[in-house]
């Protein structure tokens, strides 16, 4: 389930993202961080699938989390 204002209306941005790391293990980044990243990078893992956002601790779908 992804983060919701009211319970039915989506949250638009996140405020933490986890993305993969080496060896398997996962790098946990502030949205500063994120966006600090090179753009090729950023694009790469919307592309792969492998950001998971976060707002308030709640998971937020990559769509909603990219509008914000």
């Amino acid at each position: 389930m992804d983060a919701t204002s009211n319970g039915s209306k989506p949250v638009i941005g996140y405020d933490r993202v986890v993305v993969p790391g080496p060896n398997g293990s996962t790098k946990e980044l502030s949205r500063r961080e994120f966006e600090g990243l090179p753009l090729r990078e950023r694009v790469a893992y919307l592309i792969e699938g492998t950001a998971r956002f976060f707002c308030q601790g709640l998971p937020v779908n990559a769509t909603d989390a990219m509008k914000g």
